[in-house]
């Protein structure tokens, strides 16, 4: 009897040892698996942490590529934040404990295409972000061109550099603004518009320079009383002097890649030996319907027009009648004169030295008697010197009724900020 009890002891001490390591076995197993759990979890954490901080690298890229036409200075490495690394532009950043690096391509499957010739305003952005445990993310974005409804800086643009040589001469009952005005329609066959309104649109700058130089070489050539009569965004006429509306714009674009594309645009009118025109061959009232020289497209019809004058003066003579609509692209000195009217988008050019101020055939772009612009006013590409005058009754007004036109008809050659098509998540 007590042999048979011994033996149960032992089997009883064997099945406690035997429990006791189940319990441990289990134990050990869930904190293996325990652990394992939080570092996949940690893991997986961090990893998508890469990916959002990729996609991050993206947003900043969007945020700092210029507005433009196209996207060729960014593929050449002129874009500043986007330095060539290994021949291809390249972004770099870190946020919170990651580090990101976007590289830009364009897209060279497209006919047309190469490394560093953008023709269909898209280029593809590859963002790659590294952290924590290792962890990577990648990203792939193809970036195009807002086709948002385009309002320029000011109604007079100008981009002219901080050392360029920048003289204004205003005078007389002129006026510029950048609220924007509608226009009536010609029903009394003067050529020019019946009557103004007040626009849809938010005001903008009515002279807005690139920099401060600038916008001090303008806001000099205004006397006390000529200050009222710039008007748009940030003016305030209950000051004496009155804050007339000449503000630095930290918009800039190349007007070179703008006038290209409008000149070279299918349709363009172009006429490569200057332009005169007198009261006679133009005269005021206009003859029903005007000849076609007089005429540079209009609202049903608008068209781009390129004048060009090396040596001489594009002219359109006092007690002329000259109108149009659309684009109208001077590249020379001009004298616009008379009873001059267009409606959309107007970019003066020259080049070389313009002489002083005196010698009016030396002027780069002088609005006289009342001629009129509706639309908007850009004076000469990034770091051009310009002479501008606007005298008598001439008068330059912001019209997004006039800009639709421009808009409608050439919408993808307007500068544009830079905009997200597709997004691609890369597994690595």
């Amino acid at each position: 009897m007590k042999t048979t009890l011994r033996n149960d002891r032992g089997i009883t001490l064997l099945l406690v040892l035997l429990v006791m390591t189940l319990i441990l076995s289990t134990t050990g197993a869930s904190l293996f698996f325990g652990g394992l759990n939080s570092k996949i979890s940690s893991n997986i954490k961090t990893g998508r942490g890469a990916t959002y901080i990729a996609d991050a690298g993206i947003q900043h890229a969007l945020a700092v590529i210029p507005i433009g036409t196209n996207f060729n200075a960014l593929l050449a490495g002129s874009v500043s934040g986007f330095p060539l690394v290994s021949g291809k532009p390249t972004l770099t950043g870190s946020l919170g404990g990651y580090s990101y690096t976007v590289v830009v391509d364009n897209d060279t499957g497209v006919v047309g295409e190469t490394n560093t010739s953008d023709n269909n305003r898209t280029v593809i952005l590859t963002s790659t972000a590294t952290g924590p445990n290792s962890s990577i993310g990648t990203v792939r974005a193809y970036v195009g061109r807002s086709s948002a409804t385009w309002a320029p800086p000011g109604t007079i643009y100008i981009p002219a550099g901080s050392n360029s040589d920048a003289d204004f001469n205003t005078t007389g009952t002129f006026y510029i603004s950048g609220n924007d005005t509608n226009y009536s329609g010609d029903g009394n066959a003067d050529g020019r518009a019946d009557s103004t309104s007040a626009g849809p649109n938010t005001a903008i700058y009515g002279v807005a320079p690139l920099y401060d130089s600038t916008v001090s070489e303008f806001l000099n050539s205004l006397s006390n009383t000529e200050k009222s009569k710039v008007q748009g965004k940030g003016y305030n006429g209950s000051t004496s002097p009155v804050i007339p509306s000449v503000f630095k714009s930290t918009v800039s674009f190349s007007v070179t890649d703008l006038v290209n594309g409008f000149k070279n645009s299918p349709g363009a009118v172009q006429y490569l030996s200057g332009y005169s025109v007198n009261s006679s061959a133009c005269p005021t009232p206009p003859a029903n319907p005007p000849p076609s020289t007089c005429r540079f497209g209009t609202d049903a019809a608008p068209q781009i027009t390129y004048i060009k004058s090396d040596s001489s003066t594009i002219k359109f003579d006092s007690g002329s009648t000259v109108t149009g609509s659309g684009v109208l692209i001077l590249e020379g000195k001009a004298n616009v004169f008379g009873n001059f009217e267009f409606h959309g988008l107007v970019i003066s050019l020259a080049p070389g030295p313009r002489g002083d101020e005196s010698s009016e055939d030396k002027i780069k772009l002088k609005l006289k008697n009342n001629a009129r612009i509706f639309g908007s006013l850009i004076l000469g590409p990034t770091g051009d010197e310009l002479k501008f005058d606007i005298k008598d009754n001439a008068a330059a007004y912001y019209s997004s009724q006039a800009l639709n036109l421009v808009q409608a008809n050439w919408g993808s050659l307007l500068p544009q900020p830079a905009k997200l098509i597709g997004w691609q998540e890369l597994m690595n």
